[in-house]
């Protein structure tokens, strides 16, 4: 290294990864609640239950990265990077929650458009 360089602090990297995975579960927590919200109208109370799950999924993302030690391991080819996700559960809810989201909004945009052309037709 340079002597201008400053060393790099392997801490910054874990710490930048549990912050984006923390902002990740708020703002799938956000986008389920207010999923639920703008659908309710268009699908009626059916839609409240998978809002509720798919808020405590999100909010299970985020309380897991809060404890992120625990899920973490050494990686082999970068021993300082040391809070790698053990498993792939964090990234399959996320998954999970963003594609139920998606789903129920197109059922949603679905069914307003059918409505639509029954009205106008």
């Amino acid at each position: 290294m340079s002597s201008g360089r400053r060393a790099r602090d392997p801490g910054l990297q874990q710490e930048r990864t549990a912050l984006a995975w923390r902002r990740t579960g708020l703002a799938l927590v956000v986008g389920a609640l207010t999923v639920g919200r703008l659908t309710a109208s268009t699908l009626g109370s059916a839609v409240l239950v998978p809002a509720l799950v798919a808020a405590a999924l999100s909010a299970w993302v985020v309380s897991v990265t809060l404890r992120g030690s625990r899920h973490a391991h050494a990686h082999p080819d970068e021993p300082s990077f040391d809070r790698i996700l053990r498993d792939g559960r964090v990234p399959a809810v996320v998954v999970v929650v963003t594609m139920s989201l998606a789903l129920g909004e197109l059922a949603s945009a679905l069914l307003q458009l059918v409505q639509a052309v029954e009205v106008g037709g």
